[in-house]
């Protein structure tokens, strides 16, 4: 340890002397008030009858927790679906997942390298087998979140507010990666509310608020707020705070018919990430004081099978804005879902008009679990973009169950692709991908082993980092990932990734790759039976190889140097409350995982949750 002293704590004084005088003292005064009471008869004639029975009361509201109330489903994501082609985050993996960012979670995708531009807050996009800015798509609640702003090709989830999300499904494509994030859905007739606050080194600080209320009729509504303070640890200026208010309506009084409407408001307020170079201060990071807000409108009607099954449609209407210095946008989006679900087969399409850049985006797909070992997922995708561009290409999935456990996955990626349609200049380009994978998966063990081979490709940049202009187009190139897990007791597991690429090495991402963990959680169930109880502590090592990250504006090669990063956790919950404290490089690394932009040494956060449900 450092020995120094954490700049943000939290104290509480508990005045015992003053409790323990109180108490008897309440004691004795209610068989005295009774005695009088008794005594007095004018009283007890004269006066009224308390007609409220606080206890009754309680015991009606605890009730409704157990009560559920009609939700929309979850659009796109539709079964059935080959095992080892996604990963689920739910509310619970969100929660105990050392996450403060979307890019923290989409990181424990094997293969999956994030442009960290500093601390929380900061950029962090995602690239992935070598295609950059071109790796990830991200759906909100079923809607295409098209990226605007000072980057209008690449979406950053750094912006994302982890605590609005309720699920987020990650479908992994050989050379891609599809991201559905979904915001809360409340499925009780209780009413659910929420309180957190963290505070960290460097005056870091965050508070989170949610209320969410249903009721039999059918409406409800849901209120959140997140407010992120991330001053600068590194350079001489790197602040950044936002403020993400989500505000919800819905009518849906069965199962069959409801409607939504869903409003998302964050102001992202980045400074310029500022640095020194021989005594020269130089500004490496593009800085904003923006506001983009996402609403969404959607009815939803279904058939009368009350187990999800049969026809369904939702109708969806979207508008996204930016504003920022200099920067007006406007993306309306029209469109829907049209989907028919059977116990081993689903046919899903939806089509998209919007307004900017991709005229038409229209998808049909199917889904198919002839026998219990075999599945199969397909789809194909047409996409019209201004000046005269179109993306046309499928994407199938098939998995066997060889035995108990053991399974055998194929995925495979064919046509051509625009991966930039608000720049002209971006023209289509074809791929051809493949991807091979063999999982075993049980309560002790588990691992994952993937070879996948993936087009010549020429991927976009990153506008937020401007210093590297461009990322230098990549051969064919094979790729090795594997996975495992390994539980040898109960309470202890440990766990990681490694991604190489096999002929040639890629820009863009560091050759190498891997992210291991070791976490013990416990329950303690001999001293808390009712499971109220849950401790976790983990330690996660992230760790590369040196390799080009890209190329700066004369076209020289950037290196990434090799680099390894700790990242401590220690979080316990007991009921409805929790408590963590994250630390990350424990190492005290003055390395990047972008060259100049530094990850703040020993920088910690702590926080505290409580939720609930009354």
């Amino acid at each position: 340890m450092s020995g120094e002293r954490p700049t943000a704590s939290f104290r509480c004084t508990l005045r015992l002397p003053l409790t323990l005088l109180v108490i008897p003292l309440m004691l004795f005064a209610l068989p005295l008030h009774a005695q009088i009471a008794a005594d007095d008869t004018t009283t007890i004639d004269t006066l009224a009858a308390d007609t409220i029975s606080t206890t009754e009361r309680f015991l009606k509201e605890q009730l409704q927790v157990n009560v559920r109330v009609p939700v929309l489903p979850l659009v796109g994501v539709e079964g059935p679906r080959p095992a080892l082609t996604r990963m689920v985050f739910t509310r619970d993996s969100i929660e105990w997942g050392q996450a403060a960012t979307v890019g923290d979670l989409l990181a424990q995708v094997p293969g999956v390298y994030l442009w960290r531009g500093g601390y929380i807050g900061r950029p962090e996009p995602v690239s992935f087998q070598g295609r950059a800015g071109a790796s990830a798509e991200y759906y909100l609640d079923g809607v295409p979140y098209v990226a605007a702003g000072v980057d209008s090709v690449v979406v950053d989830p750094g912006l994302f507010s982890i605590s609005l999300l309720d699920r987020i499904e990650v479908e992994r494509w050989p050379g891609q990666l599809r991201v559905h994030l979904f915001t809360r859905r409340h499925d009780r007739l209780a009413p659910r509310s929420r309180i957190a606050v963290a505070r960290g080194d460097e005056d870091f600080a965050r508070y989170e608020a949610l209320l969410e209320r249903r009721f039999r009729s059918g409406l409800g509504f849901g209120l959140a707020g997140d407010y992120l303070n991330s001053p600068g640890a590194t350079g001489l200026s790197s602040d950044y705070s936002n403020t993400q208010v989500s505000a919800q309506g819905s009518y849906i009084p069965s199962e069959r018919f409801g409607v939504q409407y869903r409003l998302l408001r964050s102001g992202p307020d980045r400074d310029p990430y500022v640095t020194t170079v021989a005594g020269l201060e130089d500004t490496i990071g593009p800085g904003y004081d923006a506001k983009r807000t996402d609403a969404q409108i959607r009815m939803t009607l279904r058939g009368q099978d009350s187990e999800g099954l049969g026809p369904r449609a939702d109708l969806i209407y979207a508008r996204s804005g930016w504003d920022s210095e200099g920067i007006d946008q406007q993306i309306n989006q029209i469109g829907g879902y049209l989907t028919y679900r059977a116990p081993a087969f689903s046919l899903v399409g939806s089509a998209f008009h919007r307004s900017r850049w991709t005229r038409l985006d229209v998808r049909a797909g199917f889904g198919w679990n002839p026998v219990a070992p075999f599945s199969i997922r397909g789809e194909v995708i047409h996409q019209r973009h201004f000046g005269g561009r179109n993306s046309d290409y499928a994407n199938l999935a098939g998995g066997l169950e060889l035995t108990r456990g053991l399974v055998v996955t194929g995925t495979a990626r064919i046509g051509k692709v625009v991966t930039a349609p608000s720049i002209l200049s971006s023209t289509e380009q074809d791929i051809r991908d493949f991807q091979a994978a063999l999982g075993w998966t049980r309560a002790r063990l588990g691992f994952e082993v993937a070879y996948a081979r993936v087009s010549a490709f020429s991927p976009p940049a990153y506008a937020e980092f401007p210093r590297i202009a461009a990322i230098g187009p990549t051969l064919r190139t094979e790729w090795i990932t594997a996975s495992a897990r390994v539980a040898p007791l109960q309470w202890l597991t440990f766990e990681g990734w490694y991604s190489d690429p096999r002929n040639v090495v890629p820009e863009g991402i560091p050759p190498s790759h891997a992210i291991g963990s070791a976490t013990i959680r416990s329950k303690f169930l001999r001293k808390f039976p009712s499971g109220t109880f849950d401790l976790k502590l983990r330690l996660a090592v992230e760790s590369w190889g040196t390799g080009v990250i890209g190329r700066d504006t004369l076209g020289a090669p950037v290196t990434l140097r090799g680099a390894t990063f700790l990242r401590s956790l220690i979080q316990f919950q007991l009921g409805g409350f929790s408590v963590y404290w994250d630390r990350v490089n424990l190492t005290s690394s003055r390395l990047g995982y972008v060259p100049g932009f530094e990850i703040p040494q020993l920088e910690s956060s702590f926080g505290v949750r409580w939720e609930f449900l009354n």
